[in-house]
């Protein structure tokens, strides 16, 4: 793969790497970090890309495994302070729901990533994240399912 295609593909790509950063990482700055180490990676090791088909697949791959990295190494750090959440603003819907899809397990959080805001079908899902279509699914359903609970009872909450 020659300069110019990588280049293209990752493009195409990026919009996805930055929601798939976005759901992985909460600070700005270790989303950026993450897709930055991806795209080198990648460069270093387009050689082994098999089928240039899977290109953005393989490119997610190495992201959410750069993410994982972050977050191994953020668990390692002990933090000074802890800032209180603005509670002066009215949260939007839309913000409810993406604090709550935050809130999921990283699993649940990745397959609800690629498959409702990228759109991929599940079994791409299941390439990127190396487990079998039926554990993306389940997944996708225990995710489903704790989002009603949320959204629920923050609905509750607002009443």
């Amino acid at each position: 793969m020659d300069k110019a295609s990588f280049t293209q593909q990752a493009m195409h790509a990026a919009d996805a790497m930055h929601r798939v950063a976005r759901g992985s990482l909460r600070n700005a700055a270790d989303q950026e970090d993450a897709i930055q180490q991806a795209l080198l990676k990648a460069w270093e090791k387009r050689h082994t890309l098999r089928e240039p088909a899977y290109f953005d697949t393989w490119l997610i791959r190495i992201l959410i495994n750069e993410c994982r990295s972050i977050l191994r190494a953020k668990r390692r750090v002990i933090p000074m302070e802890h800032l209180p959440e603005d509670t002066s603003t009215q949260k939007m819907p839309e913000f409810l729901v993406r604090d709550a899809v935050m809130r999921l397990p990283q699993k649940q959080r990745l397959c609800v990533l690629l498959h409702y805001i990228e759109g991929w079908p599940t079994d791409k899902v299941a390439r990127a994240l190396k487990v079998p279509a039926s554990t993306v699914r389940g997944r996708l359903y225990q995710a489903r399912q704790a989002l009603r609970l949320t959204l629920r009872e923050g609905e509750a909450d607002e009443t």
